[in-house]
């Protein structure tokens, strides 16, 4: 048996041994608890050994365990997460400040055109001022685009140009299309044998084989046209709904890729002049005759409609498309291309370059399917920098090609083109 003295030699190591383990803790060093001391007898080989404590780190202090590994890893991934949400955080100002100073250089640019048109005003008239201090000649709508800015020159569409006053025409003619081209329907059954039109419905009137052809020479004809820019293009169709258009369209762009095809639009108001129903043969002779004595553009054909009626409804049509150019529509080098008839494509360019009805009465109709194309002006001309881009009306922009006034007879030089200003007065 131990003796008092040894039993207390054993409780006196044990609790020094405890106490350093403890100091360790504190220190921030992790061990495990060692085994305890054995205090009962017997042999020495009958016990399990104590475990020895952990070695010392080189430095001196104890290795960290799996737990305050966690711990330290858990604490480490708070903090980058801290630091990538103050870097998105300045990204996102970042941005938000570019976006301010774009706005400011737009308004900046803004700004610039609205004093050229200013000047360019200047130039016609001496400014005059209302007595309560505003400039009359600086528009309302300026003072909008200016605080606004414009989205049409990012790319975007924007409804608050879809006018056709002469200040929403852009001063960015990319904008614009760069052809528009008029084509009236091939050979059709009617265009053969009137009686066609006394058993057949106007609107549903068909293509010849031969019109068949002559649909695909036109879309030859304009896709070579378009080629000659050099540059990639678009197109976009208005159609009348008149089977013979619609099929005239459907040959015209199978000439192009689809990737180059931008959309098509059937419209009503391009439809060919009403004649009536049903036509009799003998009683629309008489008709005809008697529009001869009336005046054939004012003369109205019973159920169906006259020259001037047509003009009303493609005054409309007109109006329509422009708010479209000016609003940006039709932007990346988007041309137009408009499938309709032979009186209603004269009455068109009656109402684009504004004949007389003395003008439009020696205008003939042009062949089927010979593509008429009005071009924009080059930057040479109006649209030259410094020109008077600022006040000229969007129509005024595109001229009938030398080409094409071959191919209508009837229409001269003078009534190829037309312009805001009065006449003999020089826009360049």
């Amino acid at each position: 048996m131990q003796s008092q003295h040894e039993k207390a030699q054993h409780t006196t190591a044990a609790a020094s041994f405890s106490s350093r383990n403890a100091d360790s803790d504190l220190a921030g060093g992790a061990s495990s608890i060692p085994q305890p001391l054995a205090s009962s007898a017997g042999s020495a080989s009958t016990n399990t050994p104590a475990s020895p404590p952990p070695s010392p780190s080189s430095n001196g202090s104890t290795p960290p365990s799996q737990e305050d590994s966690t711990q330290i890893n858990t604490d480490e991934l708070s903090q980058l997460r801290n630091e990538v949400s103050k870097l998105s955080q300045l990204v996102t100002n970042q941005a938000r400040m570019l976006q301010g100073q774009m706005k400011d250089l737009e308004d900046a640019r803004s700004l610039i055109d609205m004093h050229a048109m200013t000047n360019t005003l200047s130039m016609a008239a001496p400014t005059q001022t209302i007595s309560a201090g505003w400039n009359k000649d600086v528009k309302p709508f300026e003072v909008q685009r200016n605080a606004i800015g414009d989205r049409r020159y990012l790319g975007g569409y924007d409804a608050r140009y879809h006018s056709t006053n002469m200040g929403a025409t852009p001063r960015d003619h990319r904008i614009l299309p760069r052809r528009i081209i008029l084509v009236r329907h091939a050979e059709s059954e009617g265009n053969i044998d009137n009686f066609a039109y006394t058993y057949v419905p106007d609107p549903q009137v068909p293509l010849t084989l031969r019109g068949m052809q002559q649909a695909e020479q036109a879309g030859q004809k304009i896709k070579q046209a378009m080629d000659s820019d050099g540059q990639p293009y678009n197109l976009f169709f208005y159609t009348s709904p008149y089977k013979r258009s619609r099929q005239t369209h459907d040959s015209v762009s199978s000439c192009f890729a689809a990737d180059q095809l931008k959309g098509v639009q059937e419209e009503v108001q391009l439809r060919e002049q009403d004649f009536g129903n049903f036509q009799d043969a003998e009683g629309k002779q008489k008709e005809k005759a008697e529009r001869l004595r009336f005046g054939r553009f004012f003369y109205r054909f019973p159920n169906g409609e006259s020259g001037a009626d047509v003009y009303d409804r493609m005054t409309i049509f007109e109006d329509h498309m422009i708010r479209d150019i000016n609003a940006g529509r039709f932007r990346d080098n988007t041309s137009l291309v408009l499938l309709t008839h032979g009186l209603a494509l004269r009455v068109f360019l009656m109402r684009w370059f504004h004949w007389t009805v003395d003008q439009f009465m020696n205008v003939y109709n042009p062949p089927n399917a010979e593509p008429l194309i009005l071009e924009r002006v080059p930057e040479t001309s109006e649209a030259r920098s410094g020109g008077p881009v600022a006040w000229i009306h969007t129509k005024a922009l595109y001229r009938l090609t030398e080409e094409s006034r071959e191919v209508i007879q009837g229409c001269t030089d003078e009534m190829c083109s037309t312009s805001c200003l009065p006449n003999g007065t020089d826009a360049l």
